[in-house]
């Protein structure tokens, strides 16, 4: 079987499609496959409509918030007050300066720790 993103409520609704292709792919339809991808299509298809109201609150929670604040205060309230990664914030939809810098410091840092080794 194969794994389904379900990080976000579109990733849930592009596994149910998925889990319905495959459950129309059963050679039995009346078999007992067929019928649990069928149920697991529909119990995930459930789940999406019962997040999209939450997704779209919090897209319009990330909306204000990024027109009353610039980028600079913006990183603060996330990345200080509520304790998010820079990838958190990314995953987000904003494309703030200060997530790009500290990603770009922190590849250079591994880079430095791993050093230039080369195999024989």
């Amino acid at each position: 079987m194969p794994n389904y993103d379900l990080s976000t409520p579109g990733a849930i609704s592009a596994a149910a499609e998925l889990a319905r292709i495959r459950a129309s792919l059963e050679p039995n339809q009346d078999s007992y496959n067929a019928a649990w991808l069928h149920g697991y299509a529909d119990a995930l298809a459930n789940v999406a409509d019962a997040l999209e109201p939450q997704q779209e609150r919090m897209d319009a929670i990330i909306g204000y918030m990024a027109e009353q604040h610039d980028s600079a205060e913006l990183y603060d309230i996330l990345h200080e007050a509520l304790a998010m990664s820079d990838q958190d914030i990314l995953s987000l939809g904003f494309d703030l300066p200060q997530c790009r810098e500290q990603l770009r410091r922190e590849t250079s840092e591994q880079k430095k720790k791993r050093g230039n080794h080369y195999e024989r």
